[in-house]
Order: structure tokens, then C-alpha cells, then sequence
């Protein structure tokens, strides 16, 4: 009886949510192939190109992140080369698009083919289950209640910001929200080895999870879990997952001494002029009284780095002592808390931010949502607001030039003319430019959401009690 019992019980846990899987899923494949933020996906076509040609990843300018996600691009590539495809499987150059990217700077020729979109947005798309699964299972363990595990997962893997950013734009950043969120879950089962492994690879997706450093600290040393290794113990575990992790996806490019040109790169970008806005501080400047910070900005780009730089500095420590502090009633929120504000505040205090960079805090918020059960209007606002954001950046059909390429669906002169039209014109409420109406609100509503967050948690570590359930202590796996 005791077997039968014990079958019943895996055949009962087995019971996912498969109805949220299969439509997330669905709509994902639909939007997949004929779409894409082509500045972007420009440099997936190259760095995968090289892979079929059989370049090292560094070999050619142009790949301006760490290795992990150029690795998988050119094993696609390598994959193509081998079955015998050939380099148009990747994509085309569509002259017609000349016009929309010497006006904009932030669209280009290169149109990527339905097939290289569905292949590369795939590995996004488990990154993006990955997720849904790590959050699921995080608040079913912490609160025992499986219709809010439901609830979660479908909150992160229906998200249409998520949708947007990895089936129809395909950012890379899925990848580092993952990375965050299987570090804290696994700082959280006590696997301290596979916890390093894990940040690392976030680092080496894209630098912004090196942030977390004092949080992750924080939570080793605070001991907020019960431990049965010391805590010299656990930071050492932690410490050689990280090192084995790091000479495994740079050895390569130690080997084939590719490491100057993968710094080079990497941060190339640090030696240009500022630019202000986005989903921070200084997206105030899409408000036509404020329109004049952006030339400031450039002539002040030096001030400007080193504001930044020592007030995001200042937040990492101060959010690593909020940690601290807010572990010794909720560690549980304490973590999550901590590695969600510590991100953010980055992107606030940024000169300039992306929408996607959303993605890299996003998975911690929604599992500390469902695990609280409160926060639900910040996270609706967090997710529609970066969403208007990034579809407003040239209008909605700019990410149609596959479809405009690869069908007769849309004349590509007609989608040229649309880019350039909407990146032209002028404000009709409080922009300079018709997409600063769209960018302003969108910008305050985030950033006032984030503030107004961050100063709850603030409030609900020093004078509230617990706000999510404990977590059940386990053996440590390490």
C-alpha cells in the first residue's frame, strides 16, 4: 500500500499547469517567426553567421556581451553548417530599409528569416519555462498552496511584456532573470555549489547580476536557513561553483587568447557619449519642459557616469543592509525583497535603461507577489508599462520587417515609411516627439511604481510582521 501510495502522490504532483504551458507555448510559436526588433537581432544573425563559418566568437567586432548567449548562437550556426543549410537560412539584407535606418540609428537592413527566428527564440522560450517552473515550485515549497503556484506560473509565462520581449523582440535577457532567480532558489535549497554556478552564468550572460554580490552575501553569512555546514562552509561551496563555472565558459576564449578582444567588446560601449532616459530617473526628459537634460547629458557625460556609479554603489550596499536586517523575521522576503530592489535601483539610477532590463528582476517579483499575496497592482503596472515603452520605441509595426521581407503580406516601403514616420513626428501632448507621449507616461509610471515598492518593503521590514511564510528547512544538498 505504502508503494501504491507513494505513485499516487508523484502521479498528483505531476498534475502542472498544462492548459498554461500549451497556450503560452501556442502564442509564443505563432509570433515567433515573422517578427523581431531587428537592431537587435542584427548581431544574433552575425554571431551566428560566424558560428557557421567556424569564426571564434570574438574573432570579428560586434558581439558586445559575454560568451554564454553568443556560445548558443553559434552552435545554431554550427548546426546549420552541418546539416547543410545555407548562410541565407539566417537571414537577408533588405535595402529598402536603408531610409528607416540612417534616420532612426535604431533599425538596420539586416532582416532575420522566420526559420533563424523560431530557432534562436526557442532557447528563449525554455529559459522562459525554466522560469515559469522555478517560480512555481518556489511558492508551492514556501506556501504550500498550489492554486497560488498556478497562479504564478501563469502570471509570468501569459505576461505579455515577457511574450513581447522574447517571441516578438528576442532579448537575450530572459536568460539573466532565469539565472537570478535559480541562484536565489538555490541559495534557498541550500545547493551553495550550484548557486555559484548559477549567478555566474548570469554574469557571463550580462554583467548586471555581479550586483548581487553583497545581497548573496548577506544571505550565506546571515544563515537564513538552518545549515548543517558552518558558514565558512557554504561561501566556500558557493565561491568554487562560481570559479568552476567561470574557467568552464571562459576557458575558451583563454585558450584561443580571445579574452582582450571579449573585454574589448564587452565594454566598448562605456567609452561612448551618454544618452539619458528609459526606465529611469531621467526618463523625465520625454516631458517637453525637460527635453533640454538630453543635451546636457552629452556635455556632461563624465559628471553624469560618476553620479550614477556612487549612487547605484550606495543602493547595492543599502539594500544589502536592508537584507540583513529584514532576515531576521522573513527571510524568505528578505531574499527575494532584496534581489528585486538591488536590481531595479540599478535601472533606476542608470543614465539610460531599457525595457528589457525589467526581465533581469521581473521572475524574483512575481514569486514574491503570489508568496505574499500582495503587491498584484505593482506588478500589473510593471509589466504594462514597459511594455508601452518598448512598442512605442518606433511604433507598433516596426518589429514586422520578416513579415514585410519574408511575405507579400506588407510591402517593406510601406513599413520603411511607418518607421520613419512615427520616429519624425512631432509631440501631440506633452513630447518633443509623438513617441515621448508614449515614452514619458510610461517611464514615470515605472519608475514611480518601483519608489513607491521600495518604500513599502522599506516600511514592512522595520515596523510590519512577516509578509510571506517561512520557509521549510532542509538538509543542504551540497
Amino acid at each position: 500500500m505504502s508503494r501504491l501510495a507513494s505513485i499516487r502522490q508523484r502521479i498528483t504532483r505531476l498534475r502542472g499547469p498544462w492548459g498554461t504551458l500549451a497556450l503560452g507555448i501556442l502564442i509564443r510559436l505563432v509570433l515567433a517567426p515573422y517578427t523581431a526588433w531587428n537592431n537587435d537581432v542584427a548581431v544574433w544573425f552575425h554571431t551566428a553567421l560566424s558560428g557557421y563559418y567556424g569564426l571564434h566568437l570574438y574573432e570579428r567586432p560586434g558581439f558586445s556581451y559575454p560568451p554564454v548567449w553568443g556560445y548558443l548562437l553559434q552552435i545554431i550556426g554550427s548546426i546549420v553548417h552541418a546539416v547543410g543549410l545555407g548562410p541565407n537560412f539566417f537571414g537577408v539584407y533588405n535595402p529598402v530599409f536603408s531610409s528607416a535606418s540612417s534616420a532612426t540609428f535604431d533599425f538596420t537592413e539586416v532582416v532575420t528569416s522566420p526559420g533563424f527566428n523560431l530557432v534562436f527564440k526557442s532557447i528563449l522560450f525554455c529559459f522562459d519555462l525554466a522560469t515559469a517552473i522555478l517560480i512555481y515550485r518556489l511558492v508551492d515549497q514556501v506556501t504550500g498552496d498550489e492554486h497560488k503556484a498556478r497562479l504564478s506560473f501563469a502570471a509570468w509565462f501569459l505576461n505579455p511584456f515577457i511574450i513581447y520581449e522574447t517571441a516578438v523582440q528576442g532579448a537575450l535577457d530572459t536568460v539573466v532573470g532565469f539565472c537570478v532567480l535559480a541562484t536565489v532558489v538555490l541559495l534557498m535549497d541550500g545547493r551553495y555549489f550550484w548557486a555559484g554556478v548559477a549567478w555566474v552564468l548570469g554574469i557571463l550572460t550580462k554583467l548586471s547580476p555581479v550586483v548581487l554580490a553583497p545581497v548573496l552575501l548577506v544571505v550565506i553569512v546571515g544563515r537564513f536557513r538552518t545549515s548543517n555546514k558552518p558558514i565558512a562552509a557554504q561561501l566556500a561551496l558557493f565561491a568554487w561553483g562560481a570559479a568552476v563555472a567561470f574557467v568552464l565558459v571562459l576557458g575558451p576564449e583563454a585558450f584561443l587568447g580571445s579574452i582582450p578582444a571579449m573585454l574589448h567588446n564587452v565594454f566598448a560601449r562605456t567609452q561612448e557619449s551618454v544618452t539619458i532616459g528609459g526606465l529611469s530617473i531621467t526618463g523625465v526628459r520625454y516631458l517637453r519642459p525637460f527635453a533640454g537634460l538630453l543635451d546636457w547629458s552629452f556635455e556632461n557625460s563624465a559628471l553624469l557616469i560618476r553620479a550614477s556609479s556612487i549612487a547605484q554603489a550606495i543602493s547595492v550596499l543599502a539594500w544589502a543592509g536592508w537584507t540583513a536586517i529584514a532576515g531576521r523575521k522573513d527571510p524568505v522576503f528578505a531574499t527575494l525583497g532584496g534581489t528585486v530592489a538591488t536590481l531595479s535601483s540599478i535601472m533606476l539610477l542608470s543614465p539610460i535603461s531599457n525595457p528589457q532590463y525589467v526581465l533581469w528582476w521581473m521572475p524574483a517579483l512575481t514569486a514574491l507577489v503570489f508568496i505574499a499575496g500582495r503587491w498584484q497592482t505593482h506588478l500589473l503596472l510593471l509589466t504594462v508599462a514597459p511594455l508601452l515603452f518598448a512598442v512605442a520605441i518606433l511604433g507598433p509595426t516596426a518589429i514586422l520587417g520578416p513579415l514585410a521581407t519574408y511575405t507579400h503580406l506588407m510591402p517593406a516601403t510601406e513599413l520603411n515609411a511607418q518607421i520613419i514616420s512615427w520616429y519624425e513626428a512631432p509631440g501631440r501632448l506633452w513630447g518633443a516627439y509623438f513617441a515621448d507621449d508614449f515614452f514619458a507616461p510610461a517611464s514615470i509610471v515605472t519608475v514611480a511604481t518601483l519608489i513607491l515598492l521600495l518604500a513599502r518593503w522599506i516600511q514592512a521590514a522595520f515596523v510590519k510582521p512577516s509578509v510571506s511564510p517561512q520557509l521549510t528547512s532542509a538538509a543542504d544538498v551540497d
